[in-house]
Order: C-alpha cells, then sequence, then structure tokens
C-alpha cells in the first residue's frame, strides 16, 4: 500500500468515528495520540486530508465513496507540487492550480449547496464569493498593544517569521504559527481574528461620544468568554471599571490567567446566568455593555469546515432566542445613555440585523451604526457588530 493510500484510510478511520458533537481538533489529536507511528508530516497530511473534505463534501454526489470524496475534496482546496494528486489522480495534476470557481466548473459543483441556510444569511452578503471563501484557511492574526509595536515585529522578524501588516497594530501570520517562545503573548500582542479587532472602532466612536464627565466608565464585558474583547476595550477606552461575568466558571478561571499576563489587575469578576434576571442583581448601572453573545458561530466555519457539514440549522432558532433574553436582560443594567456593543461572529441574520431590531423594537436602546465585518478578504473570519444606546 503507497502512504498515499494509507494516509487516505487513516482519514477515513477518523472520519467515519466522527458524529460532529465536539470541535474536531480535539478528535484529530486523540487519534494521534492513540497511533504514534504517525510522524509530523503524516499527521500534516492526515489532517488536510480531513479538513479538506468538511470544506467540500456538501457539494460532492452524495453517491461518491468516501475515498473519492475525499480525494476531489483535496483537490479542490490544494495547489501547488502536489505528489498525493500526482499518485491518485495524475490526470488532474494539469488543474492543480486552476481557481476555486475553475476547479467548480471542471466538475459541474454547485457552490450554493456549501453553506447551510445559505438564504438566511445577512442581507448583503455576497452568496457565492462568501461560499467559496471557506476553501481558504484563515491566517493568524495578532493585535499589537499599545507601545509595543516596534518591539514585536523585531522579534518576529529575528525569529524568522513571515508576517504581514493588514493596518496599525495588525499582522497576519500562517496559521500553524507557533508564538510562545517568540512574544510575550497577551502582554506585547493578542491573538485575536482581524475581525474581532476590527471592534475596536466601535470603542473608538463611543470614547468620542462619552460625556466629559466620565472619566472612568463602568464596562460591563457580559459574555466574556476569552477576555479577547476585554483586553481590545481597555486598550481602547483607557482607565475603566471593569466588570467581567460569564455563565462558565471554568471560563473565569481561564479569564483569570489571561487577564494576568495582559497585565490588566483591577476588575470585578462574577459567573452570572444572564437569562434569569435575578442573578443581575448582585450588579449596578453600566455606561458601556459589551455583549458578545452566544451563537451558531457561523462566521467561524471557514476555520472550523466541520460545522459545514455537521450544524443543525434548527440551532439558528434557538440562539437567537437566547440572544433576545440575554441582551434584553443585560440592557437594563446600562445607565441613561449609555452604549451596548452587541457582537456575534454569525452571519445569520435573525441572530443579527434581525436581533437589532427586536431589540429597537421593544427596548429604549436607538442604534447608532451596524456592520457585518465580512472576512474573506483578508483571510479571516467575520462577525456582526451593532451600537446602540440607550435613550430616556
Amino acid at each position: 500500500m503507497s502512504k498515499h493510500h494509507s494516509h487516505i484510510n487513516s482519514a477515513i478511520a477518523v472520519l467515519s468515528g466522527y458524529e460532529g458533537k465536539s470541535a474536531f481538533s480535539y478528535v484529530l489529536k486523540a487519534f494521534f495520540r492513540e497511533n504514534k507511528k504517525y510522524g509530523s508530516k503524516d499527521r500534516k497530511q492526515i489532517s488536510n486530508l480531513c479538513y479538506s473534505y468538511f470544506r467540500a463534501v456538501r457539494v460532492l454526489d452524495s453517491d461518491m465513496g468516501l475515498e473519492d470524496k475525499i480525494t476531489l475534496a483535496y483537490f479542490l482546496c490544494n495547489t501547488g507540487d502536489n505528489y498525493f494528486i500526482g499518485a491518485l489522480k495524475p490526470e488532474w495534476l494539469p488543474d492543480i492550480n486552476l481557481s476555486i470557481r475553475d476547479k467548480f466548473e471542471k466538475f459541474g459543483l454547485d457552490v450554493q449547496k456549501l453553506f447551510p441556510q445559505v438564504d438566511a444569511l445577512e442581507e448583503g452578503i455576497d452568496k457565492t464569493s462568501f461560499s467559496y471563501s471557506h476553501f481558504t484557511q484563515p491566517d493568524l492574526f495578532l493585535r499589537i498593544r499599545p507601545n509595543q509595536e516596534e518591539q514585536v515585529k523585531n522579534k518576529l522578524t529575528k525569529a524568522g517569521f513571515e508576517f504581514k501588516q493588514l493596518e496599525a497594530g495588525c499582522l497576519a501570520l500562517p496559521n500553524t504559527s507557533q508564538l510562545r517562545d517568540v512574544l510575550k503573548i497577551n502582554k506585547e500582542a493578542v491573538v485575536q481574528d482581524y475581525s474581532s479587532q476590527r471592534v475596536g472602532g466601535l470603542f473608538d466612536r463611543i470614547k468620542s461620544l462619552l460625556p466629559a464627565g466620565i472619566k472612568k466608565p463602568k464596562v460591563w464585558d457580559c459574555c466574556v468568554a476569552s477576555g479577547g474583547k476585554t483586553i481590545l476595550a481597555v486598550d481602547r477606552l483607557g482607565e475603566t471599571d471593569l466588570t467581567l461575568s460569564d455563565v462558565r466558571p471554568t471560563m473565569i478561571q481561564n479569564l483569570k490567567e489571561r487577564l494576568r499576563e495582559a497585565q490588566i489587575g483591577r476588575y470585578s469578576c462574577h459567573v452570572l446566568d444572564l437569562t434569569d434576571t435575578k442573578n443581575l442583581e448582585v450588579l449596578g448601572e453600566f455606561d458601556i455593555i459589551i455583549a458578545d453573545v452566544p451563537c451558531s458561530g457561523s462566521g467561524t466555519w471557514g476555520r472550523n469546515p466541520e460545522n459545514l457539514l455537521h450544524f443543525d440549522t434548527n440551532e439558528i432558532e434557538r440562539y437567537a432566542e437566547l440572544q433576545k433574553t440575554i441582551v434584553q436582560n443585560v440592557q437594563t443594567k446600562l445607565s441613561d445613555g449609555g452604549f451596548l456593543v452587541y457582537i456575534t461572529c454569525s452571519v445569520y441574520g435573525q441572530e443579527n440585523s434581525g436581533l437589532v431590531s427586536h431589540l429597537i423594537a421593544n427596548t429604549s436602546l436607538k442604534l447608532i451604526e451596524s456592520q457585518v465585518l465580512l472576512g474573506e478578504s483578508f483571510r479571516s473570519d467575520s462577525m456582526f457588530v451593532a451600537l446602540l444606546r440607550k435613550g430616556s
């Protein structure tokens, strides 16, 4: 058996047992732990075969065998000198560097089948272009913290890393870059997707709109998760009176370590279920509430393509209802004139503009601006952001 067939058989073994109940990266790591015979090149190739399969399988003929699906998916997702295609499908090799659109045309594939519930995307998203973007692995992005840019770039250059500067303070690197031995992560720079970094523009706008008498705004990051938006808010807003909460105790523990690395030491922290208003009674009022709410994650599926196959579209409705409950509850803690920053990493309209319309109709919140932060042009994730203000 050739090594290429061995790699396919290994990919089949992993994929056949995967039901989408956890992140595929965990399943893959467990597989390699149990099968220590694979070297780094083998692991890389098997991983590539699996992720290529997830990116392409929804557009492939259901009657195809799994081996054929994996092979064609790999062809669609990869370019360059390719021994795998050369060995298994040499007749395809002259076309390996075609664009993804030309490859689809060659095999008569329909990209509109790729993304689940594509007709439910937020208005204004080009369905075709967005769907094709899932055949490109997103980059890894660094947000350089204040006064650290020269030092960070010098360290990366000295260590031999190639990077591209998207804007001041934002660097794009290959997705597999390992940076912890080179940089003081969270202190010097934060690993943060480019679309997430762009949320900083809303914090800049809030700062310009805050009344002159508010020198130290009270900020509540109510679904704080790993704290990336918290660190961003501190860097953009300056001195804040910071309150953080999440429903998951383990997330709060991890957050505290990350904030220690970021040298953010003054904050209050709570484990809170925001679906019950009684849990909010321990809190006062805030000038700014950041609500980076639980969502489908559909804007990140280029990075986690297993969801293209395994996501249950009934979850969109469930997430939308959860988002309504959370945001309606937390907005009651805004002071008059206070700001709500609503964020999802979803591209479904029901979770985004639909939620904003609901808030405007049912609360005293007024929309200042909203935007879909599309990542396809930057090899990044896609997000939705809205800035609202509480009226009297």
